[in-house]
């Protein structure tokens, strides 16, 4: 690969990690700023602080190589299929990147929480069979039963737990002080696994531009520690149009209903991380859990108007991402 493409890739990287923390990471808090359990301020600092601390505990934890990288972001074939043509990976890599970050960026401008992770994957597809190699078909089934398993698994978890909260305040066993305590610690672990789930995505993406350049892992260091700062960066400045769809468009989320939803989302994202060692959307878990938690109130309290059209939204993710992408890949392929 060469020297500017290298480079483009790296930057590009560098952008996706930054506005995944402004589109994605935010919104570990949005419930806390909702419900006034923390100053707005306050949130996301906290959130940039444990997003910055969760991704460079990541990074600690990995066996960062190569192969890891390709297996993670399911670009085998991709990779197998140029093996001797590195610009033509490269130039796959840039329709990948750029399709994810479009996605995101129109995502974030309609208000609607996605899967940085969905749309990579479908972006994964697109380019592929652009360029001839295989598709990664298996990311597909991923997407596809993490689109239906986990948000009906966040649900669940978030209407259960409401339930017993529901059921302790009864018995004056809760107060609100209690309850306002323990959702800035759930928001606090929400940030945390997010920056230990998606900065691996901009680092996997680095490793292997790395890789195909005869760069070793020491030369790309400092780049990783960039993708922490970068998440935790755009985590600071806050997707404010995603924190008022998930804290207010919902339903009228109560400090009981925030901790309910957090709650949900870290027992889903504890799970994929440590015992199936798969991504999780942060969106997608938090996003439900505020269903499921508003279901618990009632099921008058949620506007399910909302809900489909984000439904639809994370449908429609990997199927645009891998057009959008098959585009930019064919176009790229053209100019070289």
């Amino acid at each position: 690969m060469t020297p500017a493409l290298l480079a483009l890739v790296v930057l590009l990287a560098l952008a996706m990690a930054f506005v995944n923390g402004f589109h994605d990471a935010s919104n570990a808090v949005s419930t806390a700023i909702t419900t006034r359990s923390l100053r707005e301020s306050t949130a996301l600092g906290m959130a940039a602080i444990l997003n910055l601390l969760g991704a460079l505990l990541g990074m600690l934890l990995l066996a960062v190589t190569a192969p890891w990288a390709l297996h993670l972001l399911g670009l085998g074939e991709l990779a197998a299929s140029t093996a001797g043509t590195p610009d033509v990976l490269g130039a796959g890599l840039v329709a990948i990147l750029l399709a994810t970050l479009c996605w995101e960026l129109l995502t974030w401008w309609i208000g609607m929480p996605s899967s940085t992770w969905h749309a990579f994957y479908g972006s994964v597809i697109g380019a592929s069979l652009a360029i001839g190699a295989a598709a990664a078909w298996d990311r597909l089934v991923v997407i596809v039963i993490g689109s239906i398993v986990g948000p009906l698994t966040a649900v669940l978890v978030s209407y259960l737990v409401m339930q017993g909260i529901l059921a302790l305040a009864r018995d004056e066993r809760l107060r609100v002080a209690h309850l306002r305590f323990a959702q800035t610690v759930t928001a606090g672990a929400v940030a945390t696994g997010h920056g230990l789930s998606d900065a691996r995505l901009p680092l996997a993406v680095i490793v292997v531009a790395a890789s195909v350049s005869d760069l070793s892992f020491g030369a790309a260091l400092p780049m990783m520690v960039a993708v922490a700062v970068a998440v935790a960066a755009g985590t600071f400045l806050g997707g404010h149009r995603i924190i008022r769809t998930i804290g207010r468009r919902l339903t009228d989320l109560s400090v009981a209903q925030g901790l309910a939803a957090e709650g949900s989302s870290v027992l889903s994202m504890s799970v994929a991380i440590f015992g199936l060692e798969s991504p999780v959307s942060t969106s997608h878990g938090l996003a439900s859990g505020v269903v499921g938690a508003g279901v618990a109130v009632g099921p008058r309290q949620v506007r399910w108007r909302v809900a489909r059209t984000m439904v639809a939204v994370w449908l429609l993710t990997p199927i645009v991402t891998a057009l959008l992408a098959a585009a930019l890949a064919g176009v790229l392929l053209e100019l070289g």
